[in-house]
């Protein structure tokens, strides 16, 4: 299972925003420790008779030095409904039970290299993840199989403005029980910051189908990134979703702390 907010927009958001909306997007931020917590929520029929509602609290580990980010999302999570919620929000087969279960979620690892202007003012950054299936299939709160996910990010900066695509894979794992496939996604959009402390962002989210002849996912987004001071930062997002591979509404709140 993961959490509402697609993986190529997390990314999106971590690389292009910087560790603070404070700090430029070509600036080399000093090295952190960023712990942080919250809340995300995904409502969905996913072409079934009956919705199925995620709730995910997540601890957010993290640490940046120089070009690298390191993040590992730990969540508890809570699902109600028939539908499998597989990796960026999507649905695979159903669930073995549509019943309230809750527990331990699966444990991501992700990091992040931002190569810095490659080309005039355009900025790469690499990212590759991890997903550890530690929730408990038994009980339909993840698939039990490991997955991994290679992210290229590019974005530049127009005064206010910093439009980002990204382009990944993901290499999902698969049985008899969970026949998923392996597919490309994409994301484009962009940041708007406001001031010096606030960003807004704005993104569409495709993903190729989870299993076969299923449909694609794509969703649109949008999110506020505020710094409350120079420790403290908060993230609101919303989204919804145009396929049977979508949720309907996704929404959440994080709260993190920089060390």
């Amino acid at each position: 299972m993961n959490r509402v907010l697609p993986l190529s927009l997390a990314a999106a958001l971590l690389v292009t925003s910087g560790l603070s909306a404070q700090t430029a997007t070509t600036a080399a931020p000093p090295a952190v420790i960023t712990v942080g917590t919250g809340f995300d929520y995904s409502i969905g029929d996913y072409g079934l008779e009956t919705d199925t509602d995620v709730i995910s609290v997540p601890l957010i580990l993290g640490y940046a030095s120089g070009k690298w980010n390191f993040e590992a999302r730990v969540p508890w999570m809570q699902i109600e409904g028939p539908a499998t919620i597989v990796p960026g929000g999507g649905s695979g087969p159903v669930r073995p039970t549509s019943a309230v279960e809750s527990g331990l979620g699966d444990i991501y690892l992700s990091s992040t290299y931002r190569f810095g202007a490659v080309a005039g003012g355009l900025n790469l950054a690499a990212t590759v993840r991890a997903k550890l299936p530690t929730a408990n299939e038994d009980r339909g709160l993840g698939t039990g199989l490991a997955d991994f996910y290679g992210q290229l990010d590019l974005y530049q900066t127009f005064g206010a403005f910093t439009p980002f695509a990204s382009l990944g894979y993901a290499a999902l794992g698969s049985n008899a029980t969970y026949p998923l496939e392996d597919g490309p996604y994409v994301t484009a959009g962009t940041h708007f910051r406001t001031s010096d402390r606030t960003v807004i962002t704005a993104a569409l989210n495709w993903r190729d189908r989870l299993v076969a002849g299923g449909p694609y996912g794509t969703e649109i987004m949008a999110a506020l990134t505020h710094d409350l001071n120079s420790r403290w930062r908060i993230m609101a997002y919303a989204l919804t979703g145009f396929t049977d591979a979508s949720p309907n509404f996704g929404g959440g709140l994080q709260l993190s702390r920089q060390f």
